[in-house]
């Protein structure tokens, strides 16, 4: 080491030193970790992508084990500006390669965001709560360009789909705890017209709905990683995946997850193998029979759902009269809405505006908020989304990526489908998951970063490495 060298380092040992016996030793800790992340980051821009595939991590840990206020309601801005800032690196460092990777789904997602912001501008009563509305809807969005931006390899797209699956995977074995020690639930979880219900899972979410929607989006992800791999223990490991999370959903005892995630399942099966999708809705109808014969609150739960007291009941409190009441300002307010954060979601909730409540209809929601024009706008998009998706399958080469690309393109169906009863999207978790996942199919068919105007992602573009591991 030269004396320069050294005389930097005696100096910054020196401010480390000061700095920890002011502050105390966790906060320096913690702001050299971050430091050396930063700088890993940088020095090798495609693994800015695991922020996002570790999204549950973050907000787990954030929310729940430092609880501070200020860093978990910010954090994901923060991650956001940083992938920014590596994408911005990127760009001027890598010369040789495109700064900016077209796919056919960017046009739809930027025309949804400046749509948005014209209903910010003409529609919003109030400017202040109208900007949270808009940050709620089309934030999380930007995740997919930092996937197709800075993902270099298909390797790095399986590193992130691996983290989902040991993310769901962990976080379905506390689900299973929950349901073992019967952990106590509020009563309006449950209507007492349903009978006895010993307990509901819902993890580390809020609620059960939460849960299932969270499992309904990584279920299909892991089947599709499932059916890609060639190792036995590899596939030996998704399928235990697969049957932890599936018993945790089945223990939310939410419908709309069990139903959702059944006709994810029906699309993967579509996109894979058309000739066994019959056969496939007969197993699958089996197994729902089996299960409403031998697991009574799943069958109380199902049965209840069409019974005369649940139609008088949703009426006079429930998911009918939200809907009822959702359509009748969404007529009052046909065109341009109420403006964004007025109605119907989590903005709206938390500053207690026009009597609110959840609308469990994403579509009922942003039509409420914002008018005709943001309904469409959004069934557009997402129905471009899925229909990308599925033509990109055909584009990829590698016949594993195709299975990532069906289990994703599967697992997107099934979240917007779920939409129909819940508000998915305005789950941040589960909006940036979905805008990744978007993310990775786009790479995996149109993304090349490595050779400057080619956007093919060709066979011999794929290490030996990646052929093994895919």
């Amino acid at each position: 080491m030269n004396k320069a060298k050294a005389v930097f380092v005696f100096i910054g040992v020196l401010i480390l030193g000061l700095t920890a016996s002011w502050v105390g030793m966790l906060p320096v800790i913690a702001l050299i970790v971050i430091t050396v992340a930063i700088a890993i980051l940088f020095l090798d821009y495609e693994k800015a992508t695991i922020i996002v595939a570790l999204y549950t991590v973050f907000d787990f840990f954030l929310r729940y084990i430092i609880s501070h206020p200020i860093l978990s309601s910010l954090w994901d801005e923060a991650a956001l500006l940083l992938c920014a800032a590596v994408w911005l690196y990127k760009w001027f460092t890598r010369t040789k390669e495109k700064p900016y990777r077209k796919t056919p789904l960017d046009i739809s997602i930027l025309l949804f965001m400046v749509l948005g912001v014209i209903s910010l501008f003409i529609a919003a009563p109030d400017f202040i709560i109208g900007i949270e509305g808009l940050r709620v809807v089309i934030q999380y969005m930007f995740w997919f360009f930092v996937i197709t931006q800075l993902l270099k390899t298909p390797e790095g797209a399986k590193r992130i789909l691996n983290i989902l699956v040991i993310s769901g995977l962990l976080v379905s074995l506390y689900g299973i705890y929950q349901f073992i020690v019967a952990v106590e639930i509020p009563a309006h979880w449950v209507d007492e017209m349903e009978g006895n219900v010993r307990t509901r899972v819902f993890s580390i979410f809020t609620t059960p709905n939460m849960l299932a929607g969270y499992l309904s989006l990584i279920i299909p992800v892991s089947v599709g990683l499932l059916f890609g791999e060639k190792d036995r223990m590899r596939k030996l490991y998704y399928g235990g995946a697969i049957f932890c999370m599936g018993v945790a959903l089945l223990f939310t005892l939410s419908r709309g997850g069990w139903i959702f995630c059944f006709l994810s399942m029906m699309v993967f099966v579509w996109l894979k193998n058309r000739k066994f999708f019959v056969p496939c809705l007969l197993i699958m109808a089996a197994l729902f029979v089996f299960t409403v014969i031998f697991v009574p609150s799943v069958a109380n739960r199902i049965l209840y759902l069409l019974s005369p007291e649940y139609i008088e009941s949703s009426s006079k409190g429930g998911r009918i009269l939200r809907a009822i009441q959702g359509f009748e300002l969404f007529r009052e307010n046909f065109w341009m809405g109420m403006g964004l954060g007025q109605f119907g979601g989590s903005v709206a909730l938390s500053h207690k505006l026009n009597n609110t409540f959840s609308m469990d209809n994403y579509y009922l929601k942003t039509a409420v908020e914002m008018g005709i024009f943001g309904l469409i706008a959004l069934i557009v998009l997402l129905y471009n989304t899925i229909m990308w998706c599925s033509r990109a399958i055909s584009k990829i080469s590698d016949a594993a990526q195709k299975d990532w690309a069906r289990g994703i393109t599967a697992s997107l169906a099934g979240i917007v489908m779920y939409n129909l009863t819940e508000n998915m999207l305005e789950i941040p978790l589960i909006s940036s998951y979905f805008w990744m996942l978007a993310g990775v199919v786009m790479f995996l068919a149109y993304g090349r970063s490595h050779i400057e105007g080619d956007m093919t992602l060709n066979p011999e573009d794929v290490t030996p490495q990646a052929k093994e591991t895919g």
